[in-house]
């Protein structure tokens, strides 16, 4: 589908009228103080018939869809997480001199070890690079980028992974990757899982995405109900979970 026709559909599945793009969008343009923002119903119609609109109409437009910048953008081919992707490795091939090695995500249940940390709730680990050496044996040291990734603890009373993930597990989360996949995988063990900040701590889950509301979804054993949040004000996302271990 064109962006133009998605837009379109989009704006009509939510009863949302020409009228209101212009009015939303005015309202936007004054708050920031400049015209570029605002979508004329002309402007509107040039979109849906497949024109490409500015990134300050883009930002106004998303607003009144009630959709994530983001999603809008991969409407026209732009996706972010390649943007990020590029960029990091653009600057790891500066400061190294080395291509960046990507590390593809799955779990890994081969370490074992105690992290010396105890708690009901999951928690994310401030964690400096001296004690990541300590905590990883030197054959894993040259994969550690505390850049790009963090590191927590699955709670002891954290069951919402299951078996997938048991509690008092340590994963390491790409926080590069912090843009929800809503497809392309063929089981429950390809589904990507996500470590979500919110209101009451941090859970490691599967996410469902649509607009600003947020699913946290647990495996379907667990004790815990799935869970829906209003992005940003009541969760953010902070990465995907790439590795995971189980502590001895």
């Amino acid at each position: 589908m064109d962006s133009g026709k998605w837009i379109r559909e989009l704006r009509e599945g939510r009863s949302i009228k020409s009228g209101d793009i212009e009015r939303i969008s005015r309202a936007i343009a004054e708050v920031k103080g400049s015209p570029d923002f605002y979508i004329s119903h002309s402007t509107l119609c040039d979109i849906e018939t497949g024109s490409v609109p500015s990134v300050h109409k883009l930002f106004s437009l998303a607003g009144c869809l009630k959709v994530p910048l983001e999603e809008l953008l991969r409407a026209f081919g732009i996706d972010i997480d390649e943007l990020r992707q590029h960029a990091y490795q653009s600057e790891s091939s500066l400061t190294s001199g080395s291509q960046l090695e990507v590390r593809e995500p799955g779990f890994r249940f081969q370490l074992n070890f105690n992290t010396g940390f105890e708690s009901e709730e999951t928690c994310l680990l401030r964690l400096n690079p001296k004690d990541l050496l300590g905590l990883f044996p030197p054959p894993l040291h040259k994969y550690l980028d505390p850049k790009r990734y963090r590191y927590a603890v699955i709670g002891t009373k954290d069951d919402t992974m299951g078996d997938l993930i048991p509690p008092r597990s340590l994963v390491e989360i790409d926080v590069v990757q912090n843009a929800v996949q809503m497809s392309g995988w063929t089981s429950v063990l390809e589904r990507p899982i996500y470590l979500v900040w919110h209101n009451n701590g941090h859970t490691c889950c599967w996410c469902q995405v649509q607009g600003n509301e947020l699913t946290l979804l647990p495996y379907p054993l667990s004790h815990h109900p799935a869970r829906h949040l209003r992005l940003p004000r009541e969760a953010s996302i902070i990465g995907r979970v790439t590795n995971s271990w189980l502590p001895s």
